[in-house]
């Protein structure tokens, strides 16, 4: 959609002059998507119409009152949709089908000690028909622009495994890691973000790290009979990844470990609560995402370090 001033109107304008020799101008404030041949759109419409039957079944087994050993089988849908992505050729909007997918999972609860550990973890495997992942296509004139696209077969294999822990009243630590091996299955042949035709078999799905750990701890004691002091210090850490598919240099995304941490005081009863907290103290320096679009290549970065207070409360 063009601004008002006619200054996006004008450069569609002389792009339709250049592939195609005609002058039809378009307004200003007027869409100017434009379709193969380069006339302008003022609007551009599509439907999709798909049905889809979802299932789940699963066994549970109890051996004792503190453990539970689980199998579980589903076959889920995401419904086709339109980019919402702001378009300048009408196939930009091409709707993407419906993603489907087989999950497979097993897995198990534990509580031991009196409660004072308590682990769960689980191995899965997905299936995914026509999955659907932000891309790449290249149009005329404008080269490489941002699309959705469906990946006709991929995979997901993992596992994840959470463990609690309170050794002493008042002292609590948490902890949790997960392992994805993700990929695409079979050749399909797409633009990496430069617009060089790649097969992306084999490649794993963009922002998609095959290790992340967490941990939080945290101490609390009381001071008085109404009053209590908390401590305490949370970290995570996630391998390197691609926000792309092609892997190259340009769109990696570095492996990056954060330390976060709190101190404060709250009410014996845990209606109020106030602290003061600091994320990334040790201010490293880590990306959230890259994108590349036309001649430019965009890094979001994540905060420094950061330093707040935050005051909660409940009410009954």
């Amino acid at each position: 959609m063009d601004p008002g001033d006619g200054k996006l109107a004008a450069g569609i304008d002389f792009l339709r002059f250049i592939a195609t020799g005609a002058f039809n101008p378009a307004a200003a404030g007027s869409c100017v998507s434009v379709d193969a041949a380069f006339n302008t759109l003022p609007i551009v419409r599509d439907s999709l119409d798909q049905n889809n039957v979802s299932w789940r079944g699963g066994l549970n087994w109890k051996p004792s009152d503190d453990s539970l050993l689980y199998a579980n089988a589903t076959k889920g849908y995401k419904a086709g949709t339109f980019t919402p992505l702001p378009a300048v050729f009408a196939s930009q909007l091409t709707p993407i089908t419906q993603e489907s997918v087989l999950a497979y999972e097993a897995g198990f609860r534990l509580s031991t000690l009196n409660r004072a550990v308590q682990l769960s973890g689980a191995g899965f495997y997905y299936d995914y028909k026509n999955k659907q992942i932000l891309g790449y296509k290249t149009f005329t004139a404008f080269g490489n622009l941002p699309a959705l696209q469906n990946i006709p077969k991929s995979s997901v294999r993992g596992a994840e495994l959470q463990a609690t822990v309170v050794p002493f009243t008042g002292l609590h630590l948490t902890g949790g890691a997960s392992y994805i091996d993700s990929r695409v299955n079979g050749s399909v042949i797409a633009p990496d973000p430069f617009g060089v035709s790649i097969d992306l078999k084999g490649e794993a799905f963009p922002n998609a790290p095959k290790w992340q750990l967490v941990g939080d701890g945290e101490y609390d004691f009381p001071i008085t009979g109404r009053l209590g002091l908390f401590l305490g210090a949370g970290a995570n850490y996630r391998t390197a990844t691609n926000a792309a598919f092609g892997e190259t240099e340009a769109t990696k995304i570095p492996a990056y470990a954060l330390l976060d941490v709190r101190a404060g005081i709250q009410s014996a009863d845990g209606a109020w609560r106030a602290q003061l907290w600091g994320h990334n103290v040790l201010d490293r320096f880590y990306l959230l995402n890259v994108s590349h679009v036309t001649d430019s290549v965009a890094r979001t970065v994540g905060m420094p370090a950061t330093y707040g207070i935050t005051v909660s409360a409940h009410f009954n």
